[in-house]
């Protein structure tokens, strides 16, 4: 059986469910600081997250962007609280934790904004978390691991 959110479901789902603990302050916070992460910098993180992961692992991490985003917006409605940088930070996150250590310090980059109220998500690529998505090694598109020729 494939895990739904790749190598690190678990982690995935801790993210996902302390989503709906979270405060309409810590919210904010949230939303404050996603807006000040740079468009490019997010941008350069998923071009290399589609880069380094195949197409299954792709689907797993918007699968895990997907329900954390859906899980946001219950917690902003239920809060009151209206700005989509809530949504897309936490999404962020979300692909972040299921795209593991391949995004080295762009890992940080998407993490960042919700790793403020959620030390789960403070541990960066370097650190505790380091290996434990399964999703290292070599680029699984390369020749040697398709099996053609270079």
């Amino acid at each position: 059986m494939n895990p739904l959110f790749g190598h690190d479901g678990q982690r995935v789902l801790t993210l996902i469910t302390g989503i709906g603990d979270l405060t309409a302050e810590e919210v904010d916070q949230v939303t404050d600081a996603w807006k000040q992460i740079c468009p490019s910098d997010r941008a350069a993180a998923w071009a290399q997250l589609v880069r380094t992961t195949t197409e299954q692992e792709r689907y797993q991490i918007l699968a895990a962007a997907s329900l954390a985003r859906r899980e946001a917006l219950a917690t902003a409605h239920r809060l009151r609280r209206v700005d989509w940088a809530f949504w897309a930070a936490v999404s962020d996150a979300a692909a972040a934790v299921a795209a593991g250590p391949r995004l080295g310090p762009l890992y940080n980059t998407l993490t960042a904004p919700l790793a403020a109220v959620m030390p789960l998500l403070a541990a960066s690529t370097g650190s505790a978390h380091a290996g434990t998505a399964g999703l290292t090694g070599p680029d699984p598109r390369s020749p040697s691991i398709l099996g053609e020729s270079a």
